[in-house]
This record gives structure tokens, C-alpha cells and sequence, in this order.
């Protein structure tokens, strides 16, 4: 009896209420845990588990209720985040209306403005829902594919959950709503309003799928991590030229005005405005148009699916099984570091203009002064102000740039402190990498200007206030970094998120920081003004002299000042930096 009970699968340590889940016959008084679905329980045959098909809609059903209840959380785990989606979605509702409004009395007019409208604005729609995946692609990753690969979810299923889930959002519900005004925008028609019902079905699948066909499609070629920040950056850059785009495109647009027809006309045949004429066409009695246009757009559909179909199962197929498609190149040598001289100073300039050229943080400002020096000639306008600052401007921001150096080292910053590099080493290093990336970007900005201006005469002393702000600016910096640091975006993450732990007062703390390194070109600042004013030659080629002194006077009493204090709080630096996230 003894030696039975040794080959039981019941263990004689097991607690008594155990032994009736493996007695024989049918466990009838267990009951199934309910929070394991049926499709995946197993058998009570005593066999493996058996996944049984659940079929694709309810596959769709449960994704999109598991977006649901992740968006609900979401919202609701944090009281600033609610004020926050409340406000956004307070103004989002102030739009649509504007947009209901426009839609509905647009209703009112005759059918030729009507199908001009439906056929731009509807394009419009398309081309936002199949580009903003493309800058967007983390932003909602609550169904990636990643994420389900290992789950027994048919591909079909995936795709309509997906597509169910893009609805489930405020981009979703703002675009049923706004298709919702746009039937309105046919009253005028009975005809062309029931013909318009099917295609605002349609327009909208067209949105929603083409959507999931971009991101499933850009799934494989947005996995590394520089594909990541060459959006990013390119994102950022389109931010800062916002306004420059609307306003020229305002402009445009008052004398383009006769040619939105003929832009209607040619859109409507393809598949980004094909549907949105068709009710125009019902209208008019053009049955053969209609059902061309209706093709297109079903076709285009079929395609879409198709594709997303397979980019989800090339995604699917990564994800599962790990695949990492990742090519390496051999490389000779240790790079920059092969160009500096074998000290102190020359490997921390090395290392840090490796960061200049490859970290999306300091990159990203690479791609900001063009862009900056195409919105200064924008506005430039008759007095060219904004030419003449332009120089000044870029000097500070880059000389302000290494402020955050210690800050984007982040952990990194362990090895200045065991090395040990000295402070002043590291001070010179920062500075060197620095200038070798400013120079060249304020001779383009000086460029910018003298093709703006036309004041060759002034070229002397413009150089002299850059010189100055630039040294000077480089050296209060050195001082400043080695005392003071704010939260920074943590390495590999991308140069628009915002640290946690950054406040007003860190704000205010930069701009205090900025306006002592403005001061600076006060000096040579006076000068340039003065020879503006009275022509005299003699005080144009007196600031250069004047900003070259002062920037390197104040430069190296900021790379010895800053780095007695970087080698006394390395340690401390350490520490705050390190807690940045």
C-alpha cells in the first residue's frame, strides 16, 4: 500500500482537497476557471490543450474591447491625465463643431461646390489617416502585433480587430462624426444623401484600414532604432515650420482658388477621392461615373486588406520568432577617436562628437538651425530683422546646446567620474566637440544673412558679436553645467518627450542662463550698432577684436572655473543625472 502511494501522482504532503482533482473519472465538482477562456482550456480527457477557433469576429470584438479597457485605464490612472484628455477633447469637440457647421451649410450650395468640397476635404481625411502612422508609429501600441504574436489569433481576426480598434479613440469617433456632418452636406439631393450613407462607409474603411495597412507595412522598416529617430527628427522639424506652412499655404490658396476644381476633378478618379464623388455624380444622373468611382474605391480596399494582411503576418511571423533582421559591417579602427589626440581632452571631445553626429537628442538641433534659418528668411520681410538676428541666435543656442551635456550622459557620466577624467579636461573636450559642429552651421546662418541684407560692409563686425556670443557663451556654460542640471530626455528615447521632473523653474533657469550669455555680446554688440549708425569703418573691424578677446577671456576662465567645480561634485552630478528618466 505503502509503495502504491509513493507512485501516485497525489503526494502525501499535497493538502486532502487536492486529492479529489486527480481522482479518477470526470472532476464534475471542479469547476472551470472562469478566467481562462474556453477556446484554450484544456481537454478532460486528460489530453493537451485544444485551441478551438472562436472565429474572426469575436476575435475583432474582444481586441477592440481590449483597447477599450486599456484606453479607460489609461485615462482614468491618473487625475492630470483625465483634466488633460478632458481639455484636448473639449477643444477636439470645439473643431468638429466648426467642422459640423461648415459641413452643414455647405449643404445649401449647389452641387458643383458641393462635390469640390466633399472631394478635397474627403482626400484630406485619407491622407491624414495614412501619414500620421507614419510619424506615429509608438504613439498607440496597445494592439501590436508584437504583442499578440504567441496568442492563437488568426490573421483575419487581427486585421478586423484592428480595424475596430482605430474607431475606438478620439481620432475615431471625431471622423464617424465628422462623416455623420458630411451626409448632411448632400440634403439638397434625396438621391445623392441615400447614395452618400454607403459611401461614408466605405471612405471610412478606407481610412481605417489604409491606417493599419501603413503601420503593419512600416512595421519591419521602423524597427531600428535610427529609422525611430530620423522620424522623429524629421517630425520635429515639420513642427518648427508649422506655422511658415500654414501661413504659406493661407496665402496660396487665395490665388489658386480658381484650379480647386480641376484638382477636384483629378483626385475624384483616384483612389484618394474617387468615393467622395460618387454622390454628385448619383445626383446628376451619371450612373456610369458613379460605378467607376465606386470600383476604384472597392478595389483599392480589397488591396489594402490584402496588404495588411501581409505585412501583419510578416510582423507576426518577427515577432514569434524572434527574428532580427539586423546587418553589422565590419569597421576598422576606433573612429573619431583616431582623430584627436591620445589624451584626456581628446577622448571626451571624441566621445562627445560621436553624440553630436549619432544621438537623435543632439541631432535633432542640427536639423533646427536650418530650419530655423528658413523660417528668419520667411518673415523676413523689407527690414530683414529677423536676417540680422538670425547669426546672433543660432550662436547662443549652440553655445547654450553643451548645458545639457552632463544631463544627456545620463549613467554614462560613471566614466568621467572612475576614470578619472579631469574637470577641466572634460570642460575643453565638450568645448572643442562643440565648435567643430557650431562653426559651420554660423557661417551658414552668416551666409543666410548677407544674401537677405546685402551688407558685405557689415560682415566684419557680425562675425565679431557671433565670435563673441559663441566663446563667451561656451564658457558661462562650462561654469553653469558643472553646478547646476535639469531632466533631459533619457538616452535612445526620442528628442520631443518630455523628463520626467522638469519644471517651470527649470525653465526659468535656462532663460536666466541664456540672457548672462547674451550679455556677453553686449561689447561687441554696442559696436555693430554704432558702426550701423554712424559708418565710420573703424568700429566695424574694432567689435571683432573686441569678440575675440572677450570669447576667449571668458572661455578659458570657464574651462578652469567649471572644472574645479566638475572635480569637486562629480559624485553629486552623477547622482542627479543618473535620475533622469
Amino acid at each position: 500500500m505503502a509503495a502504491s502511494r509513493v507512485n501516485d501522482p497525489r503526494d502525501a504532503a499535497a493538502p486532502d482537497h487536492l486529492d479529489t482533482a486527480f481522482a479518477e473519472g470526470p472532476a464534475q465538482d471542479v469547476a472551470p476557471d472562469a478566467a481562462v477562456p474556453a477556446s484554450v482550456r484544456p481537454s478532460h480527457s486528460g489530453g493537451e490543450p485544444v485551441t478551438r477557433s472562436i472565429g474572426a469576429f469575436e476575435e475583432a470584438r474582444r481586441l477592440a474591447g481590449l483597447k477599450w479597457r486599456v484606453l479607460i485605464n489609461t485615462l482614468t490612472r491618473s487625475t492630470w491625465i483625465l483634466v488633460g484628455t478632458i481639455l484636448g477633447g473639449l477643444y477636439a469637440l470645439f473643431l468638429l463643431g466648426m467642422a459640423l457647421t461648415a459641413l452643414i451649410a455647405l449643404g445649401g450650395e449647389a452641387l458643383e461646390t458641393v462635390v469640390v468640397a466633399s472631394v478635397l476635404l474627403g482626400s484630406l481625411l485619407l491622407v491624414g489617416w495614412w501619414l500620421v502612422p507614419l510619424v506615429s508609429s509608438k504613439a498607440d501600441s496597445t494592439l501590436d502585433p508584437s504583442r499578440l504574436a504567441l496568442f492563437p489569433l488568426s490573421t483575419t481576426g487581427l486585421v478586423a480587430g484592428q480595424v475596430a480598434g482605430a474607431v475606438v479613440g478620439i481620432p475615431g469617433v471625431l471622423t464617424v462624426i465628422a462623416l455623420l456632418g458630411w451626409l448632411f452636406s448632400w440634403r439638397g439631393s434625396t438621391v445623392a444623401l441615400i447614395a452618400a450613407i454607403p459611401c461614408a462607409i466605405i471612405g471610412a474603411l478606407l481610412a481605417f484600414v489604409g491606417s493599419r495597412c501603413v503601420t503593419a507595412l512600416g512595421a519591419n522598416v521602423a524597427k531600428g532604432r535610427r529609422t525611430n529617430e530620423i522620424i522623429s527628427m524629421v517630425v520635429l522639424v515639420l513642427v518648427v515650420l508649422l506655422g511658415p506652412l500654414i501661413s504659406l499655404f493661407a496665402t496660396g490658396l487665395g490665388q489658386v482658388w480658381q484650379l480647386l476644381p480641376t484638382w477636384a476633378g483629378v483626385l475624384a478618379w483616384t483612389p484618394l477621392g474617387a468615393i467622395w464623388a460618387v454622390p454628385g455624380d448619383v445626383a446628376s444622373g451619371h450612373w456610369l461615373a458613379a460605378l467607376a468611382r465606386v470600383v476604384i474605391s472597392v478595389v483599392t480596399l480589397l488591396l489594402l486588406v490584402v496588404a495588411t494582411r501581409a505585412g501583419l503576418r510578416r510582423a507576426l511571423g518577427d515577432a514569434a520568432g524572434g527574428a532580427a533582421r539586423g546587418t553589422s559591417r565590419p569597421q576598422e579602427g576606433v573612429g573619431l577617436f583616431d582623430r584627436f589626440p591620445a589624451n584626456q581632452w581628446g577622448a571626451v571631445a571624441a566621445r562627445c562628437l560621436t553624440y553630436w553626429l549619432k544621438d537623435p537628442r543632439y541631432s535633432a538641433s542640427l536639423l533646427m538651425i536650418p530650419a530655423i534659418g528658413a523660417v528668419s528668411w520667411f518673415i523676413a520681410g523689407e527690414s530683414g530683422f529677423s536676417l540680422w538676428a538670425l547669426p546672433l541666435f543660432v550662436s547662443l543656442l549652440m553655445a547654450y546646446a553643451i548645458s545639457a551635456d552632463v544631463s544627456y550622459d545620463n549613467t554614462a557620466f560613471s566614466l568621467h567620474v572612475l576614470a578619472p577624467v579631469s574637470g577641466r579636461a572634460d570642460r575643453l573636450g565638450r568645448v572643442v566637440a562643440l565648435l567643430i559642429v557650431a562653426v559651420p552651421l554660423v557661417l551658414l546662418s552668416i551666409v543666410l544673412w548677407l544674401a537677405g541684407v546685402q551688407r558685405w560692409d557689415a560682415l566684419p563686425a557680425v562675425v565679431g558679436v557671433c565670435v563673441g556670443i559663441l566663446l563667451g557663451g561656451a564658457g558661462v556654460v562650462s561654469i553653469v553645467s558643472a553646478r547646476y542640471t535639469y531632466p533631459t530626455p533619457p538616452p535612445g528615447a526620442s528628442p520631443m518627450k518630455t523628463p520626467q521632473g522638469f519644471t517651470i523653474l527649470n525653465l526659468v533657469v535656462q532663460f536666466v542662463i541664456m540672457g548672462l550669455m547674451a550679455l556677453l555680446a553686449l561689447p561687441a554688440g554696442i559696436l555693430l550698432i554704432v558702426y550701423l549708425v554712424t559708418g565710420a569703418a573703424v568700429w566695424c573691424w574694432l567689435a571683432p577684436a573686441v569678440g575675440l578677446v572677450e570669447g576667449f577671456v571668458v572661455l578659458w576662465i570657464g574651462v578652469r572655473s567649471g572644472g574645479k567645480w566638475l572635480d569637486a561634485r562629480g559624485p553629486e552630478l552623477l547622482q542627479e543625472v543618473a535620475a533622469y528618466r
